[in-house]
């Protein structure tokens, strides 16, 4: 994701030196009345955040928005998830009970695979969903495989799992089919206030890095039904490294407000796969409300911490935004001259540090020797030999360039 396009973006978030949830949440909300009662409104194009005043979400905007029809996305290829809901429905079709033990014994699950705990580390399992329609229903949501007649457990292992929602209706059990379950997965009811359609999301992280999408149903006459679907083509999200999806209320009957957090993927700058490699790297929280059945994003905000402003350098210099490149940097001590000018910079750039203005992409390396705790970025030259950058920089929280040092090098 080029977020170059982002980083004209007054930064709300600069004193946080970790991650924190709640508090990117707060961040993001705490000024929406006064920006509003200013007039500021919201601006959002091609489902990204732009350059602009800053915009803040207030949930007077959210209470007005709809709740999320029934009917929202291409009901192509429906047989498949009905039929599988056909097979866990006649699997329970003779639990006349709430009680979870006994919907359990008739999935072939045992009692240590029920409950949270359970439903988190396990292939299969099942897990009470709480909040739907205020209390008032019972539901579970069940990780499951049907066992194959006379072949035994092993190879049932072999068939992926699959996630369903089982809601009591007061005489028996309500299966509907979600979506596969093979990888690592968390359901949550959302909070939703007066007599609106309750709604729950089903959160699937997938690949090394753990990105989230969010998928979100809804519950209705002890039915799910998709409302939207975060892994569509068609929607306009973007989840992040090693992320994580919150949701806040939005007043009476509205939607609530999606808060997607995690590591920022800028690009031009490439991290190692693994944060824990080099703890390198910056944070991203975007803000999404609903509108037109669907999330969009209202607003991006980003961690104010060294590898931020040298990711900004970088994608300065890429679009050739001398002067937005000038503002990151401290000018007497980078160009080491009492009389700093934006015209001698852009000579020194173009003459001393062509690469910089070249489509070329960077990359930081794992935390190694010497390099460890550092914030030296590379650039591979072919032919194994390298540049190594040893970029220095002004005390925060403002953090800005000092000084920047290059020596050619061989991998």
């Amino acid at each position: 994701m080029l977020l170059s396009k982002f980083a004209g973006f007054p930064n709300l978030v600069s004193r946080l030196k970790k991650f924190q949830p709640g508090t990117w949440l707060a961040v993001l909300l705490l000024a929406a009345q006064a920006a509003f009662a200013a007039g500021v409104a919201p601006v959002i194009r091609s489902g990204r955040a732009i350059q602009g005043p800053p915009i803040f979400l207030p949930a007077s905007l959210l209470s007005v928005t709809k709740a999320p029809q029934t009917e929202t996305l291409d009901t192509k290829g429906t047989a498949v998830p009905m039929a599988k809901a056909a097979v866990i429905q006649a699997a329970v079709i003779g639990v006349h009970s709430p009680n979870l033990q006994a919907l359990a014994a008739a999935l072939g699950l045992d009692p240590a695979q029920i409950g949270r705990r359970a439903f988190d580390d396990s292939t299969i399992g099942m897990e009470a969903v709480a909040g739907l329609s205020g209390d008032a229903v019972h539901a579970v949501a069940v990780k499951w495989r049907p066992a194959k007649k006379n072949q035994g457990q092993e190879a049932s292992a072999e068939v992926a799992p699959d996630l369903y929602l089982l809601s009591w209706d007061g005489n028996g059990w309500q299966a509907s089919y979600l979506t596969a379950a093979a990888g690592a997965l968390t359901v949550q009811t959302l909070p939703i206030q007066g007599n609106a359609a309750s709604l729950f999301a089903v959160i699937v992280y997938r690949g090394l890095t753990a990105v989230p999408y969010p998928v979100i149903f809804r519950f209705q006459d002890h039915h799910a039904s998709v409302a939207w679907d975060g892994r569509a083509d068609s929607a306009s999200y973007t989840g992040y490294d090693y992320g994580s999806i919150q949701f806040e209320k939005a007043g009476s009957g509205g939607v609530p407000v999606m808060i997607a957090t995690g590591r920022a993927d800028p690009g031009l700058l490439m991290f190692p796969i693994s944060d824990q490699q080099s703890g390198r790297g910056f944070q991203a929280a975007t803000v999404y409300i609903w509108e037109n059945d669907s999330y969009v994003p209202l607003r991006t905000e980003y961690t104010h911490n060294r590898d931020y402003v040298l990711y900004r350098f970088i994608a300065a210099l890429h679009l050739h935004e001398f002067k937005t490149a000038y503002s990151l940097i401290d000018p007497q001590q980078f160009l080491k001259t009492n009389k700093p000018s934006l015209k001698l910079f852009r000579t020194r750039i173009q003459n001393k540090w062509p690469e910089f203005i070249d489509d070329r992409i960077f990359e930081v390396p794992s935390a190694t020797g010497s390099d460890s705790g550092s914030h030296v970025f590379i650039l591979r030259l072919g032919h194994g030999k390298m540049n190594v950058y040893h970029p220095i920089f002004t005390p925060g929280p403002t953090y800005r360039l000092a000084g920047l040092k290059r020596a050619e090098s061989h991998e």
